[in-house]
């Protein structure tokens, strides 16, 4: 019996994968969509409609599992969902936290939906401070892309005319908080914009999507897809083209080779029966997520590719980026003291941003080059916020009430630039439970990411003085590498193939039928998230694809 051969197998579902699949589909595509993990039921795996006093371990999973968790969106509202079974190793003084979602949409189920366009301040950076390089596309090329993916996700936001952060095609915002208007406040005396963030989550209904409701704990989770996830507003689109074979369950082990050294499939391991699969194609999209593509391409060794598929650069795994976060300054605002109490954290969306606003007259203002954002949070949240709150009985219960609606912080995005001691391998030593070599990391902040994390903690506590909020202090130390989620760059995307491993386009320059559409291709972080940019460069990579395989160009 001759063998099945599709035109393209996507490997992953997430935001590259997803648009891949939907994009490949509907231009007529025999595609095979290979995931990890299994398909979810938001009936009953998203449980967000319960409260923590509803729940068996009051929402933070049993105690057994707990060290295993990692933490804010891995606990009792999604058991079973994130990734544990497949392991890593990190290199002698690194701390990398590699939170996964196997499951069929990946992150899109669970995101925090800031979804702000890059522009040339990011393409061009190189030009702009000499570090680094320019990426290969400017911003004219993409923002057809970009409007094409708001259009069809639906991004809340206003036009608000920023050097740093490209206008886009909006739905109206959400609205701000009581909160919001004061540190805005601040924020205006300090120079400091502060704004509505852009936010992948519906404020009315779009294409079919019911608008926000406001229930809260969207991070684990939405029942009725009123925000972004490839499960709700890409596969659904795929599937019904009759052109999508989704397998599930499917770990990619390697890209399979023919006689020429090009892509000729996939291997994976069934995690059902354990058996190792190959599937066939004449095409292969990889978009598992940073670190987990760099981990296929560099597992597909061959005569051809002795380290690994597509790297005759030897930059497979190089250049490892994230963003930094925590809390740069928390505290209280006395004007809010014994207001009646607002949902504000009903959405738990960020509502607000304070987008990039250093460097952008000169490249070398501050101590540090390029720049970062920060996010507010506050006011009345699903329990009080207690710290600093004494007492007893009827007297600490009305002051719990009193400073309910006062809580307030400020949290940074900031990027890690590129560095050629930040990278991922894979280790000699260490295999997975179906027999693949794991991923190992190497990673450190560098000295730029940490000047902004120290910058910003000024310039939060600035803001709370000039609001009139009360400081209380703020994190130590940044979130350990990897907690972000951004992580971005293994498989970098420029013209010279002896130093890039891809094309504009997201295409291996060394094998024309393999492409990239995740973060993996992208040169560094930026002070945006990389959700929208992702759909929008794998937009444009899979109807390049489509083209070139339509007009013969591109063949195994």
């Amino acid at each position: 019996m001759p063998k099945q051969i599709y035109d393209v197998i996507v490997i992953g579902t997430g935001a590259g994968g997803g648009m891949a699949i939907k994009t490949l589909c509907e231009a007529g595509l025999k595609v095979c969509a290979l995931n990890a993990g299994r398909k979810l039921d938001p009936g009953k795996d998203f449980k967000n409609h319960r409260m923590p006093w509803d729940m068996k371990f009051r929402g933070y999973d049993d105690p057994k599992k707990r060290a295993q968790s990692y933490g804010y969106m891995d606990n009792e509202y999604t058991a079973g969902i994130w990734e544990h079974e497949i392991n890593y190793t990190t290199a002698p003084g690194t701390v990398w936290m590699w939170p996964r979602c196997f499951a069929v949409g990946g992150k899109t189920n669970f995101w925090g939906r800031s979804a702000a366009r890059m522009g040339d301040i990011d393409f061009q950076c190189a030009s702009l401070d000499g570090f680094d390089v320019n990426w290969p596309v400017k911003y004219e090329e993409i923002a057809p892309y970009y409007t094409k993916t708001e259009r069809l996700i639906g991004v809340a936001s206003t036009v608000q005319g920023r050097p740093s952060n490209p206008d886009g095609d909006y739905i109206p915002p959400m609205n701000f908080r009581c909160f919001d208007w004061i540190l805005k406040s601040g924020a205006d005396k300090v120079g400091v914009p502060y704004l509505p963030d852009r936010e992948a989550q519906l404020t009315q209904e779009h294409n079919g999507h019911p608008a926000c409701h406001y229930c809260g704990n969207c991070t684990e989770g939405c029942d009725i897809g009123a925000f972004f996830s490839s499960p709700r507003y890409l596969l659904p689109a795929a599937e019904a083209t009759k052109n999508l074979d989704m397998r599930t369950n499917a770990l990619a082990k390697n890209i399979l080779v023919d006689a020429k050294g090009h892509a000729a499939g996939v291997a994976y391991i069934d995690r059902n029966t354990k058996q190792e699969v190959e599937v066939y194609g004449r095409a292969v999209v990889v978009a598992a997520s940073t670190v987990e593509s760099a981990r296929i391409i560099l597992n597909s060794k061959s005569r051809f590719w002795p380290n690994g598929i597509a790297n005759s650069s030897g930059q497979a795994g190089r250049n490892l980026c994230d963003h930094i976060y925590g809390t740069t300054a928390y505290g209280h605002l006395p004007q809010l003291l014994g207001q009646p109490p607002f949902p504000d954290g009903v959405s738990t969306a960020e509502i607000a941003w304070l987008p990039r606003w250093q460097n952008l007259n000169k490249p070398h203002e501050e101590a540090f080059i390029r720049g970062y954002s920060m996010y507010p949070d506050g006011g009345c949240g699903e329990f009080p916020e207690l710290r600093g709150i004494e007492g007893f009985g009827v007297d600490f219960k009305r002051e719990v009430k009193r400073k309910y609606p006062t809580p307030v912080n400020f949290g940074i995005q900031a990027p890690s630039l590129p560095s050629p001691t930040n990278f991922v391998d894979i280790d000699p030593e260490v295999k997975d439970a179906f027999g693949i070599p794991v991923v190992r990391v190497h990673f450190r902040w560098g000295e730029n990411e940490l000047k902004m994390w120290e910058h910003g903690k000024q310039v939060s506590r600035e803001i709370f003085h000039a609001c009139g909020a009360e400081y209380g202090g703020c994190n130590e130390h940044p979130q350990i590498p990897g907690w972000s989620l951004h992580e971005t760059g293994t498989l970098r995307m420029g013209d010279d193939p002896k130093h890039f491993v891809t094309n504009k386009f997201g295409q291996t320059h060394d094998v024309p039928n393999l492409f990239v559409t995740d973060a993996s291709v992208f040169l560094s972080c930026t002070d945006k998230t990389t959700t929208l940019s992702i759909l929008a460069f794998s937009m444009r990579a899979s109807e390049y694809l489509a083209d070139q395989m339509k007009s013969g160009k591109l063949s195994a």
